[in-house]
Order: structure tokens, then sequence, then C-alpha cells
């Protein structure tokens, strides 16, 4: 498989192993729920990501960021301290606008390559990860992800178009960019997405429209197909026309060779409908079922042959399509009648197609790029319209994560202008304190409970169980017929001794403690199938 290389990898590829531990400090909770699990996390991403672990380590399902796309015009830095002078140098250094400055593709992969790697950690062996991105790095993230990923886990590369009002090309209009789609592991990924037909409120409203003003099958024709041209409606040439009851195609119960020949008898006439020459293209059953879900369209009388009535949203569903469009203005005019300043927010009926799409409705969704919140705005839409269950977690890095991301959601939340509120809730984050220090030590000031909960992950890699014990304070829980302890007071020195052992009540195969020091003797540890943690030098980091 061709990787790719530049200067610098070897500084970073294994670069988010170094990053500290910092626990996640609640700031507040709004609109407090019982059922929250959503998250705001103002904060680096790396870090951010890292803090994540103990908790989300391969459940999130559905992940989707839009990283900075490299075009030389955004102001975004790499802020981790990589030691190497030549990419000190280079991150430190602002974004170049040259097409041949060489140093600013460098720049973005040390960015991107150890977020990417958090990443792939945090999804889920059945999720999936969308990316978006445009012609100034899409090759170079492919790579990356090929490597990081697997090639075999690469699902599709969508081509989203747009009709950005701004394109300030040389040579060619661009009108499109790029979304990259990679699973943790296909061989558990649903092999057939099914996604909603979409749009069916606005076809409905114009179609009626169409039809109470009067105007012709050609006008109607033409209007509908300028609003199916593009892929995030449906197909013109299956639309024929459309009534008060809404949009739908006509379509000949007939079939080519059919013996079912029976009668259907017409509502108002009471006598059975013409046929037609070749019967009926399904059974007696089938037609009776379809006449009571009122999905077949009776002429004025029976000598006029009824015809299937197929909405374009029937709840039926299709693949999603390689080309998408979707309109980046919508959510530009969002923002700016909220009076939030913010430049190029994602399009937000592109990411209700996501979610709609991938990841049923209890999944977790992961942006840590979250930029102005579209991705709640989107997760919160589509729990309403859907009664899910999605909870979403966002990462933002600038100081607008509280006045415009978390005040965003707050107004999609409660609703704004004349639209109602989606209802939800969500808790605000700081990332916190270092857990470990530069020397490896426990940071007191790190509350025990957050210490707990790492001590625990990093022995199991699952969550701490919530339920309590009359076990010993110092009990964490059993994982594998193994038992967890851990000795440790703030300001006080704890010690694996007999009077410990008295105060462990579980019984397991094997024991696992940790303590300040240990005065059994090697011959009682290996009595007691017990393995001795000494804090902190074996405290194992993140």
């Amino acid at each position: 498989m061709p990787t790719l290389e530049w200067i610098g990898k070897n500084k970073v590829i294994n670069h988010h192993l170094d990053i500290p531990y910092q626990v996640l400090e609640e700031k507040y909770t709004f609109n407090k729920s019982e059922t929250s699990g959503n998250k705001i996390i103002k904060g680096d991403n790396l870090a951010a990501l890292k803090s994540l672990l103990p908790e989300y380590e391969g459940k999130i399902k559905c992940i989707y960021i839009d990283p900075p796309y490299n075009t030389g015009n955004e102001k975004w830095c790499y802020n981790d301290n990589v030691n190497d002078p030549k990419i000190k140098k280079w991150l430190g250094e602002v974004v170049g606008k040259e097409g041949e400055d060489l140093s600013r593709h460098d720049k973005w992969l040390c960015m991107m390559y150890p977020r990417l790697k958090l990443l792939q950690k945090l999804l889920s062996d059945d999720g999936a990860i969308f990316i978006s991105i445009d012609d100034n790095e899409q090759a170079n993230l492919k790579l990356i992800c090929d490597e990081i990923f697997g090639a075999s886990n690469f699902i599709s590369e969508l081509i989203v178009q747009s009709n950005s009002a701004k394109n300030n090309a040389n040579y060619v209009s661009i009108t499109h960019e790029y979304m990259m789609v990679y699973s943790k592991n296909i061989n558990q990924i649903e092999k057939y997405w099914q996604v909603k037909k979409r749009n069916v409120a606005e076809f409905k409203k114009r179609a009626n429209l169409l039809v109470k003003n009067k105007l012709s099958l050609d006008e109607i024709s033409e209007e509908l197909r300028q609003l199916i041209k593009y892929p995030r409606f449906f197909d013109f040439d299956h639309y024929v026309y459309a009534d008060e009851k809404g949009p739908f195609h006509p379509a000949d119960l007939t079939a080519p060779g059919s013996k079912k020949f029976f009668d259907i008898i017409h509502p108002i006439t009471k006598k059975p409908c013409k046929t037609g020459i070749r019967g009926w293209g399904f059974d007696e059953g089938t037609i009776q079922q379809l006449i009571k879900d009122k999905k077949i369209q009776f002429g004025s009388d029976d000598t006029i042959i009824p015809r299937l009535k197929k909405y374009l949203y029937d709840g039926e569903t299709q693949l999603p399509k390689s080309v998408l469009f979707f309109d980046t203005q919508s959510t530009t005019k969002w923002i700016k009648a909220n009076k939030f300043d913010f430049p190029f927010p994602k399009p937000l009926e592109l990411l209700e197609y996501i979610f709609e799409m991938f990841g049923g409705d209890k999944s977790i969704i992961l942006d840590s790029f979250s930029g102005s919140g579209t991705t709640a705005h989107a997760v919160l839409k589509v729990n309403k319209k859907d009664g899910g269950n999605r909870k979403f977690i966002l990462v933002e890095m600038e100081d607008y994560a509280e006045e415009i991301t978390a005040e965003r959601v707050r107004r999609v939340i409660n609703g704004y202008s004349d639209v109602e509120g989606t209802g939800g809730d969500f808790t605000f984050y700081e990332l916190g304190a270092r857990l470990l220090d530069e020397n490896g030590n426990l940071n007191e000031t790190v509350s025990t409970e957050k210490i707990r909960n790492y001590i625990w992950y990093m022995e199991t890699h699952t969550n701490l169980p919530a339920e309590k014990t009359p076990d010993s304070s110092y009990y964490l829980g059993t994982n594998r017929d193994t038992a967890y302890y851990f000795a440790y007071e703030k300001g006080k020195l704890t010690d694996l001794n007999y009077d410990l052992l008295a105060q462990i009540k579980t019984k397991a195969d094997n024991y696992v403690i940790y303590a300040d020091t240990c005065t059994l003797s090697e011959t009682e540890l290996i009595r007691y199938n017990i393995s001795f943690r000494k804090i902190p030098r074996d405290i194992t980091k993140l």
C-alpha cells in the first residue's frame, strides 16, 4: 500500500501517545435532564480527544469533522509541543498562501495525523467517520486515512455539490467539495445504508402551489425539474404530475405477460374497473391492501384504468448517492439572522442527511472541529423528527465555544424566531488539570473519583461500574475474574498489608491492588494471587 511521507512525520506518527491526559471539568449543564449525555468541550481537540478515551474508546458510532481546508486564507495553528526544532519552526509560522509552499502541507499533515489516530481509537467497530475536505488536501487526506484506518476500510469519497455564492477560482468555477468516508471495521459495518428520500415537504409545498395556481402540466414539469435536478431530490423522470393529495407518479398496475385478471371495484360507481390487456401487476390480496392503504389512484369512473399511486416519500428508502447537493447558504443565512459572526458554517441539511442515514437513533456522534455547532443543531433536529435519542459531543478550542457554539445550541433547544425548539440539553466542559504531572506523580488537585475512573480504564479499557458494593472504599470493581483495588488517599501514604487485606470482601481468582507501599512478602503476594501496583510508579500513562 502506498504511504505518504512528509517532513516531520517521524515526530508525529506516535505523538498522540505523548499528549498528557487532562481531566474534563464540568462548568454547567443547560436545561438539565436525567438523560443528558450531550457534551460541548472547550479546549484543544487533541487533548480533548485523549480526555474522552476513558469513557468513549470504541463507542462512537459516527464521527463528522470539518477540519481546516488549508486554503492559505485560514487562521489556524498547531499548538502542540513537538520538540523537533524543524517542526517547531513550521508549526509556529502563519500558514502561507502560496500554492507551492510545501511547508504548508507538511504543517497540515502534522496537525491532522495524531488527531485522526485518536479518532480511530474512539470509533466503534461498526462505526464510520465522515471528513469534509476540498482540493487543497484531499489527496493527502486519502493517503493518511488509508494508513490510519486501513485502505480496506475505505467506504467512499462523496462529492458534495454546493451553490456557494463566493467562488474565487481563477480557471474553473469550483462548485463541489469532498467527503471522505471510512469505517473502523468494514466487516462489521452495515453493508447497505438506507436513507429516507428527502425534501418531501418542499416537494409537496411547491407541487400543491403549482396545482392551486392551475399551471399547465408543462409548467409543472419544468418547475419540478428545477426542484429535483440535484441528487438531494429524486429522479424527475419518475414524476409526472401532482394533485391535491400531494406529489406522486402514476404507474400502470398491469405488467407484461401477467395472467392476473380479477375485478377492482371502483369506489364511486361500484363497477369493475377497466383492466387493460395485461391484467394486474400484483395478486388480489396485495391490490386490496394497496386500496386499503390509499395507494391506488382511481379515475373519475370505472372506464379509466386504476394506477399505483407512488408518493415520493412513503417510508421508502434508497442507497445514498455518491454525489450530493446541499444548500450551503441556508446555514449561513441562519447564522447571520441570529447575529453570529462565523464564516463558512457546515450545511445543516448535509449533516441531517448523514445522521439519518448512518448510526441509528441511539448513536453517539462526535465532532472535534465543531465550529458554530452545526453538528449539534442537526442531531437535535433529527432527534425531534424521528424521536431518536442520539447524543452529540462537540469540541471547540476557540473562545467562541461559549458565545457562539454553546449559544447556538441553546437557541436550537429553546426555539428561535418562529421556529419551535427541539428540546434537549448539554453539559459544557473545559479541559482541566493534568492527571499526572511532568514527573509522573498524581496531581492532588484532581478529584479521587476521576483518578479512580482513569485507573480502572487503564486496567480494563471499560467504564468504571457505577454500582456500590459493601466492599472496601478502595474497591474499583471486578473484570474477568480479577478484582481491582486502588488504595489512594490525598496527603497520606497507603500500605498493602494485612490490615488492608482484611478490608477485602470480594471473592476473585486474582487481585490487582494499588498502594504507595507494600509490606507483604513476594511469597504472600503469590499465595493470595495479588499483583501489587506501586503508586505512582506503576500507573500507566494513557
